[in-house]
């Protein structure tokens, strides 16, 4: 799963988020804010890659366990994918 083709992510004053591009500008309405875990899982996702694969940077970056990394990464999934922002 990755990330659809069409956002970018931009840092404003002290907050990160993720605008549409392009045609998906018209498509999508609004913009994501993304905390410092969220940009990391968000930049995982520009390349195709697995709950798991995302898991473990995770821990390799922040020193956590396996079952909060998991557990942080399907929370962040399902809010994309009720916005409709993945590729699976």
């Amino acid at each position: 799963m990755r990330i659809k083709d069409g956002f970018v992510t931009r840092k404003i004053g002290d907050r990160i988020i993720a605008i549409p591009v392009g045609s998906n500008s018209q498509s999508f309405n609004g913009m994501i804010t993304l905390n410092e875990t969220g940009l990391f899982i968000w930049n995982c996702l520009t390349k195709d890659t697995t709950v798991e694969e995302i898991a473990d940077e995770i821990i390799e970056e922040y020193s956590t366990t396996k079952d909060e990394a998991i557990n942080d990464v399907n929370s962040f999934l399902e809010e994309l994918k009720a916005s409709d922002l993945l590729v699976e």
